[in-house]
Protein backbone atom coordinates (compact mmCIF):
# COMPACT_ATOMS: atom_id res chain seq x y z
CA UNK A 1 0.00 0.00 0.00
CA UNK A 2 1.59 3.84 -0.92
CA UNK A 3 1.81 5.62 1.91
CA UNK A 4 0.48 9.09 2.26
CA UNK A 5 2.83 11.65 3.68
CA UNK A 6 2.11 15.11 5.33
CA UNK A 7 2.72 18.11 4.09
CA UNK A 8 5.72 19.92 5.62
CA UNK A 9 5.55 23.40 7.01
CA UNK A 10 7.77 24.92 4.56
CA UNK A 11 4.88 23.70 1.72
CA UNK A 12 2.33 25.82 4.16
CA UNK A 13 4.59 28.68 3.96
CA UNK A 14 5.13 28.68 0.03
CA UNK A 15 1.34 28.53 -0.90
CA UNK A 16 0.58 31.43 1.68
CA UNK A 17 2.85 33.27 0.22
CA UNK A 18 1.66 32.82 -3.33
CA UNK A 19 -1.81 33.60 -2.11
CA UNK A 20 -0.61 36.76 -0.59
CA UNK A 21 1.12 37.74 -3.65
CA UNK A 22 -1.67 37.12 -6.21
CA UNK A 23 -4.38 39.00 -3.57
CA UNK A 24 -1.93 41.99 -3.67
CA UNK A 25 -1.97 42.35 -7.27
CA UNK A 26 -5.65 41.48 -7.54
CA UNK A 27 -5.99 44.86 -4.90
CA UNK A 28 -3.43 46.36 -7.40
CA UNK A 29 -5.78 45.71 -10.47
CA UNK A 30 -9.12 46.04 -9.18
CA UNK A 31 -8.53 48.96 -6.61
CA UNK A 32 -5.96 51.07 -8.42
CA UNK A 33 -7.71 53.35 -11.59
CA UNK A 34 -5.15 52.93 -14.73
CA UNK A 35 -3.79 56.19 -15.64
CA UNK A 36 -1.88 57.66 -17.99
CA UNK A 37 -0.15 60.95 -18.92
CA UNK A 38 -1.74 63.62 -21.21
CA UNK A 39 1.25 64.31 -23.49
CA UNK A 40 2.57 66.46 -26.48
CA UNK A 41 2.52 65.52 -30.17
CA UNK A 42 2.07 66.05 -33.54
CA UNK A 43 -0.20 64.29 -36.56
CA UNK A 44 0.45 64.50 -40.42
CA UNK A 45 -2.65 64.29 -42.75
CA UNK A 46 -2.38 63.80 -46.38
CA UNK A 47 -5.69 62.52 -48.29
CA UNK A 48 -6.81 62.75 -51.56
CA UNK A 49 -10.75 63.72 -52.04
CA UNK A 50 -13.34 64.85 -54.92
CA UNK A 51 -14.70 67.76 -53.52
CA UNK A 52 -17.32 70.87 -55.32
CA UNK A 53 -16.27 73.95 -55.52
CA UNK A 54 -18.56 76.94 -54.28
CA UNK A 55 -17.99 80.61 -55.29
CA UNK A 56 -19.27 83.83 -53.75
CA UNK A 57 -20.76 85.30 -56.76
CA UNK A 58 -23.95 86.82 -58.26
CA UNK A 59 -25.90 85.86 -60.94
CA UNK A 60 -27.66 88.05 -63.44
CA UNK A 61 -30.17 86.97 -65.59
CA UNK A 62 -32.10 88.58 -67.95
CA UNK A 63 -34.94 87.89 -70.17
CA UNK A 64 -34.06 85.88 -73.29
CA UNK A 65 -33.13 88.65 -75.83
CA UNK A 66 -32.87 88.71 -80.28
CA UNK A 67 -29.12 88.75 -79.85
CA UNK A 68 -26.45 89.78 -77.39
CA UNK A 69 -22.99 91.16 -78.15
CA UNK A 70 -20.43 90.85 -74.99
CA UNK A 71 -18.37 93.27 -74.39
CA UNK A 72 -16.46 92.51 -71.59
CA UNK A 73 -14.36 88.73 -72.20
CA UNK A 74 -14.60 85.70 -69.51
CA UNK A 75 -11.83 85.95 -66.98
CA UNK A 76 -11.84 90.09 -66.65
CA UNK A 77 -11.87 91.66 -63.52
CA UNK A 78 -14.66 94.90 -63.95
CA UNK A 79 -15.37 97.62 -61.48
CA UNK A 80 -19.11 99.33 -60.85
CA UNK A 81 -20.40 100.68 -64.40
CA UNK A 82 -18.11 98.57 -66.27
CA UNK A 83 -19.79 97.46 -69.60
CA UNK A 84 -20.98 93.82 -69.49
CA UNK A 85 -22.97 93.54 -72.77
CA UNK A 86 -25.23 94.52 -75.68
CA UNK A 87 -28.51 92.80 -75.94
CA UNK A 88 -30.95 93.76 -78.42
CA UNK A 89 -34.85 93.29 -78.04
CA UNK A 90 -37.23 90.65 -80.00
CA UNK A 91 -37.95 92.30 -82.99
CA UNK A 92 -34.14 92.94 -84.01
CA UNK A 93 -33.11 91.25 -87.23
CA UNK A 94 -29.67 90.87 -88.88
CA UNK A 95 -31.16 92.41 -92.43
CA UNK A 96 -31.30 95.98 -91.04
CA UNK A 97 -27.59 95.49 -89.45
CA UNK A 98 -27.00 94.20 -93.00
CA UNK A 99 -28.08 97.47 -94.01
CA UNK A 100 -26.68 99.56 -91.79
CA UNK A 101 -23.05 98.19 -92.15
CA UNK A 102 -23.12 98.33 -95.98
CA UNK A 103 -24.62 102.01 -95.98
CA UNK A 104 -21.33 102.88 -93.58
CA UNK A 105 -19.36 101.49 -95.84
CA UNK A 106 -20.53 103.41 -98.85
CA UNK A 107 -20.13 106.39 -96.77
CA UNK A 108 -16.63 105.73 -96.13
CA UNK A 109 -15.88 104.85 -99.80
CA UNK A 110 -17.43 108.29 -101.10
CA UNK A 111 -15.73 110.58 -98.50
CA UNK A 112 -12.39 109.17 -99.41
CA UNK A 113 -12.97 109.00 -103.00
CA UNK A 114 -15.34 111.58 -104.04
CA UNK A 115 -14.66 114.16 -101.83
CA UNK A 116 -11.39 113.77 -100.36
CA UNK A 117 -10.00 111.93 -103.84
CA UNK A 118 -6.92 114.08 -103.95
CA UNK A 119 -6.64 114.65 -100.21
CA UNK A 120 -3.23 113.81 -98.69
CA UNK A 121 -3.90 112.61 -95.35
CA UNK A 122 -0.50 111.36 -92.65
CA UNK A 123 -3.62 111.51 -89.70
CA UNK A 124 -5.63 109.17 -92.32
CA UNK A 125 -2.83 107.23 -93.17
CA UNK A 126 -1.86 106.53 -89.70
CA UNK A 127 -5.18 104.84 -89.07
CA UNK A 128 -5.45 103.10 -91.96
CA UNK A 129 -2.19 101.62 -91.33
CA UNK A 130 -2.63 100.49 -87.97
CA UNK A 131 -5.70 98.57 -89.31
CA UNK A 132 -4.12 97.01 -92.54
CA UNK A 133 -1.26 95.78 -89.28
CA UNK A 134 -4.36 94.33 -86.74
CA UNK A 135 -5.58 92.55 -89.98
CA UNK A 136 -2.64 90.79 -90.26
CA UNK A 137 -2.65 89.98 -86.09
CA UNK A 138 -6.34 88.68 -86.96
CA UNK A 139 -5.00 86.64 -89.30
CA UNK A 140 -2.15 85.07 -87.97
CA UNK A 141 -4.35 84.16 -84.61
CA UNK A 142 -6.39 82.77 -86.98
CA UNK A 143 -3.09 80.74 -88.82
CA UNK A 144 -1.96 79.68 -85.51
CA UNK A 145 -5.81 78.83 -84.23
CA UNK A 146 -5.10 80.81 -80.94
CA UNK A 147 -8.87 81.33 -80.30
CA UNK A 148 -8.12 82.82 -77.03
CA UNK A 149 -6.87 86.36 -78.50
CA UNK A 150 -9.40 86.70 -81.33
CA UNK A 151 -12.13 88.37 -79.14
CA UNK A 152 -9.42 91.28 -78.26
CA UNK A 153 -7.97 91.28 -81.63
CA UNK A 154 -11.79 91.77 -83.16
CA UNK A 155 -12.54 94.80 -80.64
CA UNK A 156 -9.35 96.46 -81.03
CA UNK A 157 -9.83 96.33 -84.97
CA UNK A 158 -13.98 97.50 -83.83
CA UNK A 159 -12.20 100.41 -82.28
CA UNK A 160 -10.16 101.32 -84.83
CA UNK A 161 -12.52 101.55 -87.31
CA UNK A 162 -15.03 103.71 -85.03
CA UNK A 163 -11.68 105.83 -84.97
CA UNK A 164 -11.61 105.94 -88.87
CA UNK A 165 -15.81 106.43 -89.00
CA UNK A 166 -15.42 109.60 -86.26
CA UNK A 167 -12.31 111.14 -87.70
CA UNK A 168 -14.05 111.49 -91.26
CA UNK A 169 -17.00 112.52 -90.67
CA UNK A 170 -15.41 115.29 -88.50
CA UNK A 171 -12.35 115.88 -91.28
CA UNK A 172 -15.38 115.41 -94.64
CA UNK A 173 -16.88 118.68 -95.66
CA UNK A 174 -20.48 117.26 -96.52
CA UNK A 175 -22.45 117.98 -99.92
CA UNK A 176 -25.78 117.01 -100.96
CA UNK A 177 -25.43 113.39 -101.48
CA UNK A 178 -23.44 112.91 -98.25
CA UNK A 179 -25.89 114.56 -96.11
CA UNK A 180 -28.51 111.80 -97.59
CA UNK A 181 -26.53 109.48 -96.23
CA UNK A 182 -26.27 110.84 -93.15
CA UNK A 183 -30.05 111.38 -93.00
CA UNK A 184 -30.12 107.41 -93.94
CA UNK A 185 -27.60 106.01 -91.32
CA UNK A 186 -29.48 107.84 -89.00
CA UNK A 187 -32.69 106.16 -89.21
CA UNK A 188 -30.82 103.06 -88.74
CA UNK A 189 -28.80 104.04 -85.53
CA UNK A 190 -32.16 105.19 -83.65
CA UNK A 191 -34.20 101.96 -85.09
CA UNK A 192 -31.45 100.14 -83.47
CA UNK A 193 -31.07 102.23 -79.99
CA UNK A 194 -34.98 101.26 -79.42
CA UNK A 195 -34.08 97.51 -79.68
CA UNK A 196 -30.41 97.66 -77.62
CA UNK A 197 -29.39 97.96 -74.07
CA UNK A 198 -25.84 98.09 -72.06
CA UNK A 199 -25.97 95.78 -69.62
CA UNK A 200 -23.46 97.16 -66.92
CA UNK A 201 -21.49 95.87 -63.61
CA UNK A 202 -23.37 96.44 -60.41
CA UNK A 203 -20.29 95.49 -58.43
CA UNK A 204 -16.39 94.46 -58.93
CA UNK A 205 -15.14 91.03 -59.85
CA UNK A 206 -14.22 88.65 -62.26
CA UNK A 207 -16.83 88.24 -64.90
CA UNK A 208 -17.93 84.73 -66.12
CA UNK A 209 -20.01 83.93 -68.72
CA UNK A 210 -20.05 80.00 -68.21
CA UNK A 211 -22.92 78.41 -66.45
CA UNK A 212 -23.24 74.93 -65.32
CA UNK A 213 -26.78 75.03 -64.08
CA UNK A 214 -26.01 74.22 -60.77
CA UNK A 215 -25.48 77.95 -59.68
CA UNK A 216 -29.04 78.35 -57.60
CA UNK A 217 -27.38 75.70 -55.11
CA UNK A 218 -23.92 75.84 -54.97
CA UNK A 219 -23.62 79.03 -53.59
CA UNK A 220 -22.42 81.06 -50.46
CA UNK A 221 -25.68 81.36 -49.00
CA UNK A 222 -26.40 77.73 -48.80
CA UNK A 223 -22.78 76.56 -47.28
CA UNK A 224 -23.67 74.99 -43.69
CA UNK A 225 -27.42 73.75 -45.69
CA UNK A 226 -26.32 71.44 -48.22
CA UNK A 227 -28.50 67.99 -48.57
CA UNK A 228 -26.49 64.65 -49.15
CA UNK A 229 -28.96 63.98 -52.01
CA UNK A 230 -28.33 67.53 -53.79
CA UNK A 231 -24.74 67.67 -53.25
CA UNK A 232 -24.72 63.42 -54.75
CA UNK A 233 -26.27 65.05 -58.11
CA UNK A 234 -24.13 67.84 -58.96
CA UNK A 235 -21.11 64.78 -58.46
CA UNK A 236 -23.05 63.24 -60.58
CA UNK A 237 -23.31 66.28 -62.80
CA UNK A 238 -27.07 66.98 -62.99
CA UNK A 239 -28.60 70.13 -63.01
CA UNK A 240 -31.29 72.01 -61.30
CA UNK A 241 -35.03 71.87 -63.79
CA UNK A 242 -36.10 75.70 -64.60
CA UNK A 243 -39.29 75.76 -63.79
CA UNK A 244 -41.83 76.79 -66.81
CA UNK A 245 -42.58 80.21 -65.47
CA UNK A 246 -39.16 81.24 -65.33
CA UNK A 247 -37.45 79.71 -68.66
CA UNK A 248 -37.88 83.53 -70.17
CA UNK A 249 -35.38 84.44 -68.71
CA UNK A 250 -31.85 82.91 -68.49
CA UNK A 251 -28.48 83.66 -67.18
CA UNK A 252 -26.57 86.30 -68.73
CA UNK A 253 -23.26 86.64 -66.81
CA UNK A 254 -21.95 86.20 -63.12
CA UNK A 255 -19.88 88.58 -61.33
CA UNK A 256 -17.03 86.31 -58.58
CA UNK A 257 -15.16 87.37 -55.93
CA UNK A 258 -11.67 85.78 -57.43
CA UNK A 259 -10.36 86.18 -54.35
CA UNK A 260 -12.85 84.40 -52.00
CA UNK A 261 -14.35 80.93 -53.08
CA UNK A 262 -14.72 77.80 -51.29
CA UNK A 263 -14.35 73.57 -51.74
CA UNK A 264 -17.19 71.66 -50.12
CA UNK A 265 -16.25 67.51 -49.20
CA UNK A 266 -19.13 65.39 -48.54
CA UNK A 267 -17.92 62.14 -46.66
CA UNK A 268 -19.67 59.31 -45.23
CA UNK A 269 -17.40 59.41 -41.86
CA UNK A 270 -16.23 61.54 -39.30
CA UNK A 271 -13.00 63.10 -40.46
CA UNK A 272 -11.23 64.45 -37.01
CA UNK A 273 -8.97 66.94 -38.86
CA UNK A 274 -11.49 68.84 -40.45
CA UNK A 275 -12.36 70.84 -37.30
CA UNK A 276 -13.20 74.43 -37.76
CA UNK A 277 -10.39 76.71 -38.24
CA UNK A 278 -8.03 74.06 -39.18
CA UNK A 279 -5.66 74.90 -42.06
CA UNK A 280 -4.30 72.55 -45.36
CA UNK A 281 -2.78 72.81 -47.87
CA UNK A 282 -4.35 72.28 -51.24
CA UNK A 283 -3.25 71.21 -54.64
CA UNK A 284 -5.85 70.44 -57.49
CA UNK A 285 -5.24 67.52 -59.33
CA UNK A 286 -5.86 69.10 -62.94
CA UNK A 287 -3.89 72.86 -61.10
CA UNK A 288 -0.43 71.22 -60.22
CA UNK A 289 1.29 74.11 -60.54
CA UNK A 290 -0.70 76.10 -58.14
CA UNK A 291 -0.90 75.43 -54.35
CA UNK A 292 -3.66 77.08 -51.97
CA UNK A 293 -4.20 77.46 -48.32
CA UNK A 294 -7.88 76.68 -47.00
CA UNK A 295 -9.18 76.53 -44.00
CA UNK A 296 -12.35 75.13 -42.90
CA UNK A 297 -14.97 76.96 -42.53
CA UNK A 298 -18.18 75.38 -41.96
CA UNK A 299 -18.89 71.49 -40.71
CA UNK A 300 -22.50 69.88 -40.80
CA UNK A 301 -23.59 66.72 -39.47
CA UNK A 302 -26.19 65.39 -41.60
CA UNK A 303 -29.62 64.03 -40.27
CA UNK A 304 -30.36 60.31 -39.97
CA UNK A 305 -26.68 59.89 -39.54
CA UNK A 306 -25.99 60.37 -43.47
CA UNK A 307 -22.56 61.93 -43.24
CA UNK A 308 -20.87 65.19 -42.78
CA UNK A 309 -20.32 68.00 -45.26
CA UNK A 310 -16.94 70.08 -44.98
CA UNK A 311 -16.30 73.40 -46.87
CA UNK A 312 -12.74 74.84 -46.81
CA UNK A 313 -12.60 78.74 -47.55
CA UNK A 314 -9.81 79.46 -49.93
CA UNK A 315 -9.15 83.75 -50.01
CA UNK A 316 -6.74 83.75 -53.22
CA UNK A 317 -7.08 84.29 -56.35
CA UNK A 318 -8.96 81.85 -57.98
CA UNK A 319 -7.39 81.79 -61.64
CA UNK A 320 -8.35 79.18 -63.88
CA UNK A 321 -10.82 77.33 -61.18
CA UNK A 322 -13.35 80.07 -62.30
CA UNK A 323 -15.36 77.74 -64.58
CA UNK A 324 -14.52 73.92 -62.40
CA UNK A 325 -17.11 72.33 -60.42
CA UNK A 326 -16.49 68.98 -59.42
CA UNK A 327 -12.41 68.54 -58.55
CA UNK A 328 -10.11 66.29 -57.06
CA UNK A 329 -7.69 67.88 -54.30
CA UNK A 330 -5.13 66.84 -52.01
CA UNK A 331 -5.16 68.01 -48.75
CA UNK A 332 -1.76 68.11 -46.50
CA UNK A 333 -1.31 69.72 -43.46
CA UNK A 334 0.40 68.57 -39.83
CA UNK A 335 -1.23 69.73 -36.54
CA UNK A 336 0.73 70.05 -32.81
CA UNK A 337 -1.64 69.26 -29.58
CA UNK A 338 -1.94 67.65 -26.28
CA UNK A 339 -1.77 63.27 -27.09
CA UNK A 340 -3.93 60.50 -24.92
CA UNK A 341 -4.97 57.27 -25.59
CA UNK A 342 -8.06 56.90 -27.59
CA UNK A 343 -9.41 54.64 -24.81
CA UNK A 344 -9.30 57.45 -22.36
CA UNK A 345 -12.08 59.15 -24.63
CA UNK A 346 -15.56 58.57 -23.21
CA UNK A 347 -18.72 60.18 -24.98
CA UNK A 348 -22.61 61.11 -23.68
CA UNK A 349 -24.98 62.70 -25.33
CA UNK A 350 -23.01 63.13 -28.45
CA UNK A 351 -19.72 64.95 -26.31
CA UNK A 352 -16.18 63.68 -25.73
CA UNK A 353 -14.85 63.95 -22.65
CA UNK A 354 -11.75 62.71 -20.80
CA UNK A 355 -12.01 62.02 -16.42
CA UNK A 356 -8.69 63.12 -14.33
CA UNK A 357 -7.35 61.14 -11.78
CA UNK A 358 -8.95 63.50 -9.35
CA UNK A 359 -12.44 62.51 -10.91
CA UNK A 360 -12.91 66.00 -13.33
CA UNK A 361 -14.82 65.84 -16.25
CA UNK A 362 -13.15 67.42 -19.31
CA UNK A 363 -14.67 68.07 -22.43
CA UNK A 364 -12.85 67.55 -25.20
CA UNK A 365 -12.59 68.16 -29.06
CA UNK A 366 -10.70 65.17 -31.04
CA UNK A 367 -8.86 66.81 -33.79
CA UNK A 368 -6.29 63.94 -35.29
CA UNK A 369 -6.79 60.17 -34.58
CA UNK A 370 -3.85 58.32 -34.66
CA UNK A 371 -4.60 54.39 -33.76
CA UNK A 372 -4.41 53.42 -30.71
CA UNK A 373 -3.87 57.63 -29.63
CA UNK A 374 -5.65 60.40 -30.98
CA UNK A 375 -4.94 64.53 -30.43
CA UNK A 376 -7.40 66.79 -28.86
CA UNK A 377 -8.01 70.23 -27.55
CA UNK A 378 -10.00 71.55 -24.81
CA UNK A 379 -13.01 74.04 -25.10
CA UNK A 380 -12.30 77.68 -24.45
CA UNK A 381 -14.22 78.14 -20.64
CA UNK A 382 -14.43 74.82 -20.11
CA UNK A 383 -11.64 72.40 -18.10
CA UNK A 384 -8.21 72.09 -19.11
CA UNK A 385 -5.75 69.51 -19.76
CA UNK A 386 -1.93 69.93 -18.76
CA UNK A 387 0.94 67.99 -20.02
CA UNK A 388 2.23 65.17 -17.32
CA UNK A 389 -1.50 65.22 -16.08
CA UNK A 390 -2.84 61.94 -15.18
CA UNK A 391 -6.35 60.90 -16.85
CA UNK A 392 -7.84 57.56 -16.70
CA UNK A 393 -7.54 54.99 -19.09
Amino acid sequence: MAVRRRPRTKFYFVLGAIVVAIAVILVLLLGTPHTVAVEWSSAEFDNSFDMLIVRDEIVYEAKNYGKTNYIAVEGQLVNVGDPIAEVYEWGYNDETLSKLLELQKTIMQYQMDVIRADVIDDALIDINNRIDAKATEIQQAIFDNNSSVLLLLQRDMEALLDERMAYLRKNTMSDEQLSDYYTQESELLTRFAKWRSELNANESGIVSFYFDGCEALMNKQNIGGFTKEALEEVFEGKTIEIPEKDKAYAPLYRVVNGNEWYVVLLSEKSIPEMHLGNSFSIIFEDYLDTQYTGLVYDVSVLEQNAGYVYTIIIQDNIGPLLGERRVSARLYGVQESLSIPKSSVKTVDKVDYVETIEGEYVPVLVIADKGDKVLVQTYQGQAALEIGQLIRR
